[in-house]
């Protein structure tokens, strides 16, 4: 079981690390995004929906809760909070594993913390656990995983949360190795359900799953320890042909945190290479009077975000031809260009229905080109080699500022940059408290 032990022996061990400044600051990105985005969808129906069908069996409890003043128990706000946060499609994504990690495990983080009291340098080394281990497993499988039809997120990112609950439970090793083992029999998701309320559940039952996996561990339960092997049955199950399995864990070599990609659009991250290269034409069209809009792009996002016909923002998010209509109008793709006016907008239907998408299979995942053709037989062409917010093309501490106040403005009012700046110092102590009063003033541990 060298997997399974090799993670059980970091997580063991993450709280009592010393982690280099660039990981500690990797981590408040992280925190910063993540917060953003929940709160941003905390509102959003798919999360209402969760929190009202888990009033009957939440429990009492600790954990705050972004949608009100209540507090609830861990494994409920974790769900709550983990669909919350990506139920704008506006978090952060490891590139490597083509997961959400921050989604799940944040929500995981913060609703063990907030339900047992716990304070900074804990939840620093839970977060940062989390993403090392999601990362690490996912590694290299990430796309294959969701080619299959599995959705990334609800797999790796549920081992994140399971890592970060494991820190906060403070588990010793052998009940880690249960935890995770629990963990490998609950992952799911179809990617099948992209553009429906399922997918953002996906993070929410992966934090669900990291919660309760580390709960359970912890009162005695005993699950098979062999599972995340390269040889075990999460990857004969994932890979039964054999083309692929998870590979060897190793923690000596980088921090994988400090490649986590965040996003400037509120769409699929598969869409973000071609709103930068639409954004790029936008100012040199004078009209929609072209004759057709080519998209190379790599096949993993004709397959995931290639919707042709999105009636909902929903599906929105996860069209190349709508995402590429709103760049190539000047629109920022932000959260506001995902609604229903937007969507019936005549202009970009125009616009969306010259959209021809092209595979090519030199292209990854964070690059495009975009061809405007005329009738006359000009052309215009934007390549984009790296996206927007990939840590080769990173989002600056104002693109982050310029993502967060739209977001939890509505929400917060006045208490907006407050919060910003309490979160881009989190390190000092009772920042997790002053965080959760500025989110709810009324906050009352139940």
């Amino acid at each position: 079981m060298k997997n399974a032990t090799k993670i059980a022996e970091f997580i063991e061990g993450a709280e009592a690390s010393n982690f280099p400044l660039e990981v500690i600051d990797a981590a408040k990105r992280a925190l910063i995004d993540w917060f953003c985005v929940a709160i941003g969808g905390s509102t959003e129906p798919v999360t209402q929906s969760t929190a009202k069908a888990t009033k009957t069996w939440a429990g009492p409890g600790r954990a705050f809760l972004l949608s009100g003043a209540h507090t609830t128990s861990a494994a409920a706000a974790a769900l709550i909070n983990g669909t919350a946060a990506h139920a704008l499609d506006f978090d952060d994504t490891h590139v490597g594993a083509v997961t959400h990690i921050g989604g799940p495990t944040i929500a995981a983080t913060m609703a063990l913390a907030s339900h047992r009291g716990l304070k900074e340098p804990e939840i620093f080394s839970a977060i940062i656990a989390g993403y090392e281990v999601a990362a690490r497993i996912g590694n290299r499988l990430g796309q294959p995983t969701n080619m299959r039809g599995f959705h990334a997120t609800g797999i790796f990112g549920s081992f994140g949360a399971t890592a970060a609950a494991s820190v906060l439970t403070k588990l010793n090793q052998t009940e880690i190795l249960n935890a995770i083992g629990l963990t490998a029999t609950q992952v799911s998701g179809l990617t099948a359900s992209f553009g429906s309320m399922a997918k953002p559940f996906h993070a929410g039952k992966a934090a669900f799953n990291g919660v309760l996996s580390a709960e359970m561990a912890l009162a005695g339960f005993d699950a098979r320890k062999d599972l995340i092997e390269p040889e075990g049955g999460l990857s004969q199950a994932l890979f039964p042909d054999g083309s692929t399995s998870i590979a060897e864990i190793s923690f000596e070599s980088g921090w994988e945190i400090t490649q986590n990609t965040f996003k400037p659009y509120a769409a699929c991250l598969l869409t973000h290479a071609v709103i930068d290269g639409a954004r790029q034409l936008a100012p040199k069209l004078v009209n929609n009077d072209f004759k057709r809009v080519k998209l190379y792009v790599g096949e993993p996002a004709i397959r995931l975000a290639g919707i042709d016909e999105p009636v909902t923002p929903l599906q929105g998010k996860f069209s190349l031809a709508f995402c590429a209509a709103l760049g190539l109008k000047g629109y920022a793709a932000s959260e506001t260009d995902f609604v229903q006016t937007r969507m019936a907008d005549p202009e970009l239907r125009k616009i969306l229905h010259k959209v021809k998408l092209v595979s090519d299979a030199s292209l990854v995942d964070t690059s495009s080109r975009i061809e405007v053709e005329f009738e006359e037989g000009t052309s215009l062409v934007a390549e984009v080699p790296v996206a927007l917010g990939n840590p080769k093309n990173p989002m600056s501490i104002e693109d982050m500022w310029n993502k967060f106040e739209p977001l939890v403005r509505p929400k917060l009012g006045q208490n907006t940059k407050e919060l910003f700046d309490c979160l881009s110092s989190f390190e000092e102590p009772g920042s997790m408290s002053r965080t959760v009063k500025l989110i709810n003033p009324d906050y009352i541990k139940t």
